[in-house]
């Protein structure tokens, strides 16, 4: 198996996944892989978060909520690539905010600031813009049945 291959084909194949096609603009099943793949990968993170939480790492500030939010994205991610419903994708589009909001409070907390708080914040950034396309998305595959 070529997996160079197979990564590329799946993450940037003109008729699946055409990333820099508007949201409103694309085809039924360009919206459902698009929607599919956002979901796994969001779906993972966060299943990573939680088994991380459980395993006894504390979240940003050693907040206690964190593995519980993490569960719920991670849940959330699971019925937006089974249902496609854009109240899904909206709670989804709330992790790159936590994120951020985590990290800057984190860099205030400890006096502590550098370059990788500030790639974080343009991570959680551009995460959050790619969330809100996939809000736009999901009303459009929603809106196609």
């Amino acid at each position: 198996m070529d997996w160079p291959t197979f990564i590329r084909r799946y993450v940037w194949d003109e008729q699946k996944t055409p990333y820099l096609v508007r949201g409103r603009a694309l085809t039924p099943a360009q919206a459902r892989h698009e929607l599919f793949a956002y979901a796994f990968l969001v779906g993972v993170g966060a299943g990573l978060a939680v088994a991380l939480w459980a395993g006894g790492v504390p979240g940003p500030l050693g907040a206690p909520l964190a593995g519980p939010y993490a569960a719920s994205v991670a849940a959330a991610a699971i019925a937006l690539g089974t249902t496609r419903h854009p109240a899904a994708a909206m709670y989804c589009a709330t992790a790159p905010v936590v994120l951020g909001v985590g990290v800057l409070a984190a860099a205030l907390r400890l006096g502590v600031g550098g370059l990788e708080t500030v790639g974080l914040l343009v991570f959680s950034g551009l995460w959050l813009r790619y969330a809100l396309r996939t809000v736009t998305v999901a009303r459009r595959a929603r809106a196609d049945g």
